[in-house]
């Protein structure tokens, strides 16, 4: 035990040593766009998010989140589509044609003014890389005057503006990109600056004198990524200006217990779930897919891996999207009794009541990740449930990337994994892309279904919001099983209690720090 809290100990002196170490004093230049305030205090962000790129296509979800550039279009809590740098939006009645019109008095961080220009240079740039406004099939942006921006599409599509809240089509300003359109500085409109920006781990931000809404009240944030999970709480605990974000059960056990503390838990529009390789004997009837969905003691997991008694998941999108929202069976696993409708299947127990087919053990390995620390101890609760219905299987927790590699070569026969349905807030988009005919990395694979490419496709071009097409893409996924969730995702966040105003968005698409006072 000692040699234990030594360990930890170190961990977190490590960790405030190379804080103090790596830190740098802002640039000179941009000091004075800071709004003098007596709340000088500043702001350490920890997340296990590391940041690979200042080009929006790979890190426009972490500058999203701390305010630093903005989307043309916003979401409200309840994802209800609202105005941000666009003040207003509009279409044809074919759903071909969007006309954006700017908010006015908006200025980037170098003092310049937005103009459509601008917004035109920040999307085409966005259509040149793998973001998800290319899956808006977009023909044409174009400025009409310097206030108002056109975008003209291949074929309708009515669900456009939740594209452009995406992450990947902020807006930065024509100066931050270089003559091959890659981005050199980032030169955004958001409540703060960058002043320093160190992939992989850090980002030195000031508040924004000229920021056209709510100014932020806290000066200097500094945003850290770390891995360990056990780091980041050993880090909230350790200094009175530090937030942490998502923390295992153990951990939030930990933090919920020190009374200097203040720790948030909110469900997000994110679903822990799993995908099979349908093309995979074991997995290619959807009987047997059903039987492995209800085999898992959803309860018994929210519980104790997630520490919330509303995280169960028996269908694909959270509660969140109430119109996509259908009823489902809610049932305690009968072990015996699903192992019986297996062995209807035709499946023979062995003599240790393992289950196998033509020879073969009713045995796979199922694919996860360590980054968010609750999926490895969920994929075991996992294998120890299916165990009980005979079935065999291996839990191999590797690299983040290894499940899209592992789509793309066939070998991946399950995989678990945390799908963000809230970064475009209407969720049509993303199901397009998960559930594409061809498949997709972190959709299905080898499966599809006509009636549920038809419905997608109609709600792309449906104006009215149509909740009975809506509720029976719902009820196809949850019939055919190709992917299942477990539970949704509950983000976790610690401060000290003289921290004021924290939010956490169950979208994950903002911080809020605008918000934040000592």
């Amino acid at each position: 035990m000692r040699k234990t809290a030594l360990i930890a100990v170190l961990l977190a002196l490590a960790g405030l040593a190379w804080y103090f170490i790596a830190g740098a004093k802002p640039s000179d230049s941009q000091t004075a766009s800071t709004p003098q305030s007596d709340n000088q205090q500043n702001l350490i962000v920890v997340t296990p998010w590391e940041l690979t790129s200042i080009d929006p296509s790979k890190s426009g979800f972490i500058f999203q989140r701390l305010q630093l550039a903005e989307t043309l279009v916003d979401a409200a809590q309840n994802a209800d589509l609202q105005p941000m740098l666009a003040q207003s939006w509009s279409a044809n009645d074919k759903g071909d044609v969007w006309t954006f019109v700017l908010r006015d008095g908006v200025k980037f961080h170098d003092g310049s003014s937005l103009t459509a220009d601008d917004v035109v240079k920040s999307l085409e740039v966005a259509l040149t890389k793998p973001t998800a406004l290319k899956s808006a099939l977009i023909s044409q942006i174009k400025a009409i005057d310097s206030q108002t921006v056109e975008i003209t599409l291949e074929k309708p599509l009515m669900s456009l503006p939740a594209y452009l809240a995406h992450a990947t089509s902020i807006i930065l300003a024509t100066s931050s990109f270089d003559d091959n359109n890659e981005v050199k500085e980032l030169i955004g409109t958001g409540p703060y600056y960058a002043t320093k920006i160190e992939p992989p781990q850090k980002i030195e931000q000031k508040a924004f004198a000229d920021y056209w809404g709510e100014k932020a009240k806290i000066q200097d944030v500094t945003y850290l990524a770390n891995s360990r999970s056990e780091t980041r709480t050993l880090l909230a605990q350790s200094k009175p200006n530090y937030l942490v974000f998502t923390l295992d059960s153990a951990s939030l056990s930990r933090l919920q217990q020190d009374p200097n503390l203040q720790v948030k838990s909110k469900s997000l529009a994110r679903t822990i779930q799993y995908k099979v390789n349908a093309e995979n004997p074991l997995f290619s009837d959807v009987n047997v897919r059903q039987a492995l969905s209800d085999a898992i003691d959803r309860q018994g997991i929210a519980q104790s891996v997630m520490r919330a008694d509303n995280a169960v998941a028996n269908q694909i999108l959270p509660p969140i999207f109430k119109d996509w929202q259908i009823k489902t069976a809610t049932q305690t696993p009968d072990p015996q009794a699903i192992k019986q409708r297996l062995l209807d299947l035709g499946f023979t127990a062995d003599a240790n009541g393992m289950l196998q087919k033509d020879g073969k053990p009713f045995k796979f390995t199922l694919r996860t990740f360590s980054d968010r620390p609750e999926l490895p101890i969920i994929a075991t609760a996992l294998q120890a449930q299916w165990k009980k219905i005979g079935v065999d299987v291996d839990v191999s927790v590797g690299n983040f990337s290894e499940i899209p590699a592992g789509h793309q070569d066939g070998t991946l026969e399950m995989a678990l994994y945390a799908r963000n349905y809230g970064m475009t807030p209407d969720p049509v988009g993303s199901l397009i892309e998960d559930f594409d005919p061809k498949g997709s990395d972190w959709g299905v694979m080898n499966w599809q279904d006509s009636e549920l490419t038809e419905s997608l496709l109609k709600l792309e071009t449906t104006k009215d919001n149509d909740v009975a097409t809506k509720q029976r893409v719902s009820k196809i996924i949850y019939d055919e099983r190709p992917i299942v969730p477990v539970v949704y995702y509950q983000q976790n966040a610690a401060a000290h209690k003289s921290l004021k105003g924290l939010e956490i968005d169950g979208l994950e698409r903002n911080f809020y720090l605008n918000k934040l006072s000592w």
